[in-house]
């Protein structure tokens, strides 16, 4: 059976669909479902049409998204290929030991729309501005994501969790200032996620990033 929940379930191991959920939740937890599958560990996070499944999908989770219908999904590789059998793989990776570095040479502050437009790249599917520019607003004022930038040529942003922190997007418009901007953002006592592509892991596991695990989106 499959309940609503009003507060995230304790423990469990940190993926990045779980601190995706949490920061999210943190910040939308008054407009956002929350569902939890009773006698297992799947956690299922609905804020408007978007949803994030934490956990084993089976044939009951099939069903109720049959009857909530979103509009994309994210969670494991194994979980979409069960649930829809297509989607857009990715990678989980993790960088257990950041680097621990003095001073931030990216501290410029950006204006949402400042900062859209750098991550507004080929590789980001970034929602219209005026949703960027209002979630954006709202987790910066919370201290749910860091941003680390140079106005005009580059941003790299953070979500913050207790116990891990997950590159949420990076993108840099100068040739050189990538791999700076990379390590600047991930410095630090926690570890962190990021979600990739596979022309992405040759950048990522330069800078110690480890593959942890498939995942992927799922789009109607």
């Amino acid at each position: 059976m499959i309940n609503k929940i009003s507060s995230l379930p304790a423990g469990g191991l940190m993926t990045a669909e779980m601190l995706k959920i949490e920061n999210l939740f943190a910040a939308y937890g008054d407009e956002a479902q929350l569902f939890c599958q009773s006698g297992g560990d799947t956690v299922i996070f609905l804020l408007g049409k978007d949803a994030i499944i934490s956990g084993n999908a089976d044939g009951e989770i099939k069903s109720f998204l049959s009857f909530i219908r979103p509009d994309s999904v994210f969670s494991t590789a194994e979980n979409l290929k069960t649930l829809f059998g297509s989607f857009r793989e990715a990678n989980v990776l993790i960088l257990k030991k950041p680097p621990k570095i003095s001073g931030n040479a990216f501290a410029d502050s950006l204006s949402s729309r400042e900062a859209y437009n750098i991550l507004n790249a080929d590789s980001f599917d970034l929602p219209p501005y005026e949703y960027f520019a209002t979630d954006y607003c709202r987790r910066l004022n919370r201290g749910l994501i860091k941003v680390f930038a140079k106005k005009g040529l580059c941003a790299a942003v953070t979500l913050e969790g207790d116990k891990y922190r997950m590159l949420a997007g990076i993108a840099s418009h100068k040739k050189g200032l990538g791999g700076a901007l990379l390590t600047c953002a991930v410095s630090g006592d926690k570890p962190v996620l990021c979600v990739a592509e596979d022309a992405l892991l040759p950048f990522y596991t330069k800078y110690g990033f480890e593959p942890l695990y498939k995942a992927g989106y799922w789009r109607k």
